[in-house]
Formats: C-alpha cells, sequence, structure tokens
C-alpha cells in the first residue's frame, strides 16, 4: 500500500490494522469484508513453504516401462494448486467441529477463506505472470483461489518444469505420466502446492451392479415391474432408515438443494419422468452444470439414472444440481478438484453425493493431496460430502487379495459410504442387513464382490483425531490370509492412515431402478452415498427450521456415534464380511458405524 502524504498515515495504518484483525479473525466472526477489498489492502501474507514435489508419478504405475514422447504440440489442461495456510485451516477446522467449542459449527463463507488462508492479489499476481509470460493460457481461476486452470502445450510443459510427458501401455491401459521431477522457479515455487494434470492414470469407475433380470415397461410412465422380485422401493427405504418419520413432520427436501457429481455419465430424463410417476412424486427439479466440458444427454451405464432417482425418490421436494464432469480431455483428478472447487464456490448445496472412484494407487500422492485440500474447503462451509466405498470389497483395484481401498472415499475429508444388504418386508418393516459382501470366485472383480473398505496406504492421510470410538482398533493381518497391499506387504490396519467407510447404507443389487425403458435391480455403494445425501439434507432441513445449521463434514457423523443417549444414529451391522474384514459391534473396515436412522440423527441433533 503506498502512502499518499504525511496526514494520511495514522489513518491508513488504522485501516491496514483493522482489515489484519479481520482478516484473522476466528471462525464465525462477522468482521469478514469481501475478498476484493481486503486482499487489495492486506499486508502481504506470509505463506508456509510447500514441502514435496510439485507432481509425482502413482505409485500403481511402478511396472509401466517403454514411453513414448507425447506430440510437441498437443495441449495438456493443468491445475496449478496454490498454497494454503494449511495449519491455521486445520486447527479453526478442529474447532468447528469439536462440540462444545466456542466456533462450534460457525461455517464459513467463500470471502472468510480466502482471507484467512489463501494468497494475496499480490501473490496471485506473481503467478499469474509468471504462467502468461512462459506460455501458458489461463483458462480460470478458482474463487477461492486455491488453484489456476491453465492449458499450455506439451513443449512448454516440457521446457518450464525440465520433465518429459510420455505415453504408456500397461495392461491394456493406455495413459500418460512425466518423467522426471518437476521444478518451478521461484517465487513461484513458494506459491505452488502442487500441479495436477501431467498424468491421466486414474480412471472412474462407476458402472453400477445389476440384478440377472429386468422387468421390461413398454410406455414411459407405465409402472409395472416397480417393486418385483422384493425389490427394495423407495417406501420401503424411506421406512427402513427413518425417513418416512421425517415426511409426517412435513419434510421432505422443501428449500433445500443436493449436488450430484457425474463424470461422463450422462442420463435420459424420460428415466427419470418414469420413476418419478411410478413412485409418485412430482417431477424433480434438476439443473446441469457443465465441468470442463459438455455431457450431452443419454442412458449413459445406468449411473446417473440410479443417483438421480434415489435422491427424487427419498427427498422429493429438494431441489438438484447435476454437476457434470468431462474427463475427455482431463485426468480424473483434476476433474474431482475442478467439481469440488466449483461447487465451493457455487456455495448453493446443503449435501453433495459421489458416486465415483478407484484404487488409491491410481494417484500421485501430490494428486491425493489436492482433491483432499478441495474437500476441505467443503468442510468448512459446512457441506456434506458422500463417496461411495467401491464395489470391490477390500480389493478396489479389482484384484483378489490385493487389498487396496477406494479414493476420494479415503481423502480424510470424505464421508466413505460402505455397503449393505438390506430386506425390507412387503409392510415396510427391515427383517434383515447384513454386509454387502459376495465372493464369486473370480480373480478379477466387476463390481459386484461387496463393500470398499479398509486402510489407506497415503502416508499423508494420518488416522484423524476425530476417528475414535469402539472398533476402530480391532486388529487384522494380512499374512494369515495372503492378503497383501499393492506393495506386496501384507495388509496390516489400523496402521495409523485413514480408515473407512465412516457409514454404510443399502448396496446389495435389489433397489428398484427405471432405466432404459426398464426395471432393474441394482445397487452397489454407488447407490449408498446418495441414500445418504437425501437422507442428510432432509436432517439438515430440521435443523434449518429451528435456526440450526447443517450437519457438516465426516467428523459431525463421528461425534453422533459416539453419542450417549436414548437415540440410535446407526444401525450396527453385525453380521458379513466384505471378502477380508469382517463386520463387528461398533465401527469396523466393512461398514463403518452402519446404516443410518435418519429421525434419531436429527432428534440428537435438535438436543430432543
Amino acid at each position: 500500500m503506498q502512502q499518499k502524504g504525511l496526514y494520511l498515515r495514522p489513518l491508513l495504518a488504522l485501516i491496514a490494522l483493522a482489515l489484519i484483525v479481520s482478516a484473522c479473525a476466528l471462525p464465525g466472526s462477522s468482521t469478514a469484508s469481501t475478498t476484493g477489498s481486503s486482499q487489495a489492502t492486506q499486508t502481504p501474507k506470509v505463506m508456509p513453504t510447500p514441502h514435496g514435489p510439485v507432481a509425482g508419478q502413482p505409485s500403481g504405475t511402478s511396472k509401466a516401462s517403454g514411453g513414448q514422447p507425447l506430440p510437441q504440440n498437443e495441449v495438456k489442461p493443468l491445475v496449478f494448486n496454490l498454497v494454503y495456510n494449511d495449519a491455521a485451516m486445520e486447527q479453526d477446522l478442529a474447532q468447528i467441529y469439536t462440540p462444545g467449542s466456542a466456533t462450534y459449527h460457525q461455517f464459513m463463507t467463500n470471502d472468510q477463506i480466502v482471507q484467512r488462508y489463501a494468497v494475496t492479489d499480490a501473490q496471485l499476481q506473481q503467478v499469474e505472470t509468471w504462467l502468461t509470460q512462459n506460455g501458458y493460457t489461463i483458462v480460470n481461476i478458482d474463487p477461492l483461489r486455491s488453484g489456476i486452470n491453465v492449458q499450455a502445450k506439451v513443449a512448454t510443459i516440457e521446457h518450464t518444469m525440465k520433465i518429459q510427458l510420455q505415453s504408456f501401455n500397461l495392461f491394456g491401459h493406455q495413459f500418460f505420466m512425466q518423467q522426471g521431477e518437476p521444478t518451478l522457479p521461484q517465487p513461484v515455487r513458494s506459491l505452488v502446492e502442487s500441479v495436477v494434470g501431467l498424468d491421466n492414470f486414474a480412471i472412474p469407475q462407476f458402472k453400477p451392479p445389476f440384478g440377472l433380470s429386468a422387468q421390461r415397461a413398454a410406455l414411459v410412465a407405465n409402472c409395472k415391474g416397480y417393486g418385483a422380485k422384493q425389490s427394495l422401493t423407495r417406501n420401503k427405504l424411506a421406512a427402513a432408515y427413518q425417513l418416512s418419520s421425517l415426511y409426517q413432520q412435513q419434510i421432505q427436501g422443501q428449500g433445500m438443494t443436493i449436488g450430484v457429481a457425474e463424470f461422463d455419465e450422462p442420463y435420459a430424463p424420460s428415466d427419470i419422468a418414469n420413476y418419478a410417476a411410478c413412485v409418485g412424486i412430482a417431477l424433480p427439479t434438476i439443473q446441469n452444470i457443465d465441468i470442463d466440458g459438455h455431457t450431452a444427454a443419454g442412458a449413459g451405464q445406468g449411473e446417473a439414472a440410479m443417483d438421480l432417482e434415489l435422491i427424487t425418490g427419498l427427498a422429493p421436494q429438494a431441489s438438484i444440481l447435476d454437476y457434470q464432469a468431462s474427463t475427455k480431455n482431463t485426468s480424473f483428478a483434476q476433474a474431482l478438484v475442478d467439481v469440488f472447487n466449483r461447487v465451493a464456490f457455487d456455495h448453493r448445496v446443503q449435501v453433495l453425493s459421489v458416486s465415483y472412484g478407484t484404487g488409491e494407487d491410481s494417484f500421485s500422492a501430490s494428486e491425493l493431496a489436492a482433491v483432499n485440500r478441495s474437500l476441505r474447503n467443503l468442510a468448512a462451509e459446512g457441506i456434506s460430502v458422500f463417496v461411495s466405498s467401491g464395489d470391490c470389497g477390500a480389493f478396489t483395484d479389482r484384484i483378489h487379495n490385493i487389498a487396496v481401498v477406494s479414493f476420494p472415499a479415503s481423502a480424510p475429508y470424505a464421508i466413505a459410504v460402505g455397503g449393505t444388504h438390506l430386506q425390507v418386508n412387503n409392510s415396510n418393516v427391515r427383517t434383515s442387513e447384513t454386509v454387502w459382501g459376495a465372493d464369486d470366485g473370480a480373480p478379477l472383480c466387476q463390481n459386484e464382490w461387496g463393500s470398499g473398505g479398509g486402510v489407506s496406504q497415503n502416508g499423508g492421510f494420518h488416522r484423524p483425531n476425530w476417528q475414535t470410538g469402539y472398533g476402530t482398533t480391532n486388529r487384522f493381518n494380512g499374512t494369515s490370509g495372503n492378503v497383501f497391499t499393492a506393495n506386496l506387504v501384507p495388509v496390516s490396519a489400523p496402521n495409523g492412515l485413514r480408515q473407512v467407510p465412516d457409514v454404510s447404507a443399502a448396496a446389495y443389487p435389489n433397489i428398484a431402478i427405471y432405466y432404459q425403458g426398464a426395471w432393474y435391480a441394482s445397487g452397489g455403494t454407488s447407490a449408498a452415498a446418495p441414500i445418504w445425501a437425501a437422507g442428510t439434507v432432509l436432517v439438515d432441513q430440521a435443523l434449518k427450521q429451528h435456526g440450526k445449521t447443517t450437519l457438516g463434514s465426516v467428523p459431525e457423523f463421528w461425534s453422533l456415534a459416539n453419542h450417549p443417549g436414548k437415540f440410535h444414529p446407526y444401525t450396527d451391522i453385525v453380521n458379513g464380511s466384505n471378502l477380508f474384514y469382517p463386520a463387528t459391534r461398533g465401527w469396523d473396515y466393512a461398514t463403518g458405524w452402519g446404516s443410518p436412522n435418519f429421525n434419531d440423527i436429527a432428534q440428537i441433533e435438535l438436543g430432543a
């Protein structure tokens, strides 16, 4: 800030002091001003120095060899993730999610996040200038200043970062990644935490398991086959998980909004309309939001249809924002970052459902960290993000006896959702609920082995301090069963790192879904995540009606599990396994704390 004259100095000093106090205010304070005005006059922030490489290689690519150079004129999208004051943000978030804290559930606005933890205007300009001067085209800057999206030719990327980009083929999978450790000059390096997009090894897995038979419907709104063969209807799910009790209180999602993330997966509006007609609800309000490209309407592979139908059925009066991300020209890691950053900036949803993921070893450590940092912003805003834990049991890489967890479910700021086998009779009474786990003896999984779960192998995902409670210290070792990590050492749990899942819901493929003109019995943890999202938004509505804040991120769901009293937020699943980890009393690696009792959750949060 330049001084204009001798007599202005005291006034300017007072203004500067006030702005610094505003930027450093405790979470939930009312002193925040707009991003632009505070950043323009702030004293430059001393940001923490980034540690580790700008980008690494996914551990799953270790056996790749014989790379071929990419064409020098090929254009690649990247995200330059900017540094945040991570230590300060983690400390503040811990207080936001600690019951009894002075700032408990005082969630943040976008401006507060930027003011407290992000780079200043001047620091942002330094990175922008270097990018443009070195041949990068800036596509957009995340308004929360967590990253800058750019495009550049391969030749530019290689020259400026001192690397090579090469294509590989590993077991029939064609991908590219960098050779050499990327470097950036100072002072840019001190302001860039990581670069995402230097490989595209990870591929989203999203095809849900379907039952063997379908009831074909000849006409739109022909409901023949709905609920056939004891498949779970909307009413059966609502009764089993106490949503019916919320409906009786006139809580059906009015005034609430749920986000859904889809990756290269369209849906047919006629499928959604037919489902709504047969369930007996109004046609839902769905707004599509394009991320990294456009996804045209179509049948897809059934994932989007299931996500939208379950949310529509269980939260029938909530609005839906469908964030449709394309990975045709963008890596899965970058698409995840872009979706989460957009949801945080929009700040329009209370809950986000994500039914996608792949083995944690398909991402580099820098990619894992970048996605989790974007999820952290959502946690700061009080947005609940439910992520399916995978459908290959303890073996997300689809190889029997290789224990890998699914990401982004394993991110510390995701709410990982496992799967159960729920059975409800024709009187809408739950008769049984066990772990969804089915070993068909095949060497490779086709998304039908059951509830994903286990322990992270990423050293950056330390076991969060809120991940405590009965069952969390139960020990398992893969030596006797010949169950190994991707590095071919016997798996050991707990191992000091993030444990998944957190919760669970119906996933066995007996859920009635309308897809491509037919009623199917479908499921997977891809169903469990939207079930949790729909139920949570109804709880949020009940809280809102009583002047309370939303449930927020994953620590709150662990607080619920350890809450004493007459209400039971979860139904503990104690029978079955996910092909390695058994269900146990309390928390377990197959189903987490268990399936939801949404009315009880609402009563606990309301202090009943």
